[in-house]
């Protein structure tokens, strides 16, 4: 009985020094096996990371792109809207010309002629097909007559008193025009500097 209780027990030690020594072994995978999955996160994380740099990188630059595609579109309309502009200023002056000589005619001289009559109808017709074709071009003229004195549209020729309101537009010399919304000539105006104000001299009376 004492021989099989002896024999029990030995085995039980032999067991346990057995786990014993595997125990530092087993610790010691389970730790690579924490490191790597460690590792393994940290990898990921740091992919994730750059992935999010590299998609934010491409889309700052997408839209760089859309709006150099966007500015290069306009540009190439601009050019296209405004390279007539020195051209339609030098139309301008025979334009200006005509509407001037049609001016200078007496009315009442045409009843009397029918060839000056005739003439002015043809100077009228061939100023009207002018200006259409300004239109079509996108040159357009822009009234001042009442308006508020603008630098930006308007050239000031000349300042009256009038009863009009101090700056405002009491004559106009010659139109202003505008290609698109660009101004292509400012108007020539007379602009109104307000009522003339009387001074009446008090005699002291003595």
């Amino acid at each position: 009985m004492n021989n099989m209780k002896n024999e029990s027990q030995t085995k039980e030690k032999d067991l346990k020094k057995k786990t014993d020594q595997k125990s530092p072994k087993i610790l010691k995978d389970q730790e690579k096996k924490k490191a790597s999955e460690y590792k393994s996160f940290k990898v990921v994380e740091d992919l994730k990371i750059k992935l999010k740099e590299v998609e934010d990188k491409l889309l700052r630059e997408l839209a760089e792109n859309d709006n150099l595609r966007k500015r290069h579109e306009k540009e190439i309309i601009d050019c296209r809207k405004f390279s007539i502009k020195t051209f339609s200023l030098d139309i301008l002056a025979v334009a200006d010309n005509f509407q001037r000589a049609i001016h200078s005619i007496p009315k009442e001289n045409l009843d009397k002629s029918a060839v000056l009559k005739n003439l002015v109808v043809g100077l009228e017709s061939v100023e009207k097909e002018m200006h259409l074709i300004f239109e079509r071009n996108g040159v357009k003229s822009f009234d001042s007559m009442g308006e508020k004195f603008d630098p930006e549209l308007h050239q000031a020729v000349n300042y009256k008193n009038d009863d009009k309101t101090s700056g405002t537009i009491i004559e106009e010399m010659q139109k202003g025009y505008k290609i698109s919304d660009r101004l292509l000539r400012p108007a020539m105006v007379t602009v109104s500097k307000g009522p003339e104000k009387k001074i009446e001299n008090e005699v002291e009376k003595k």
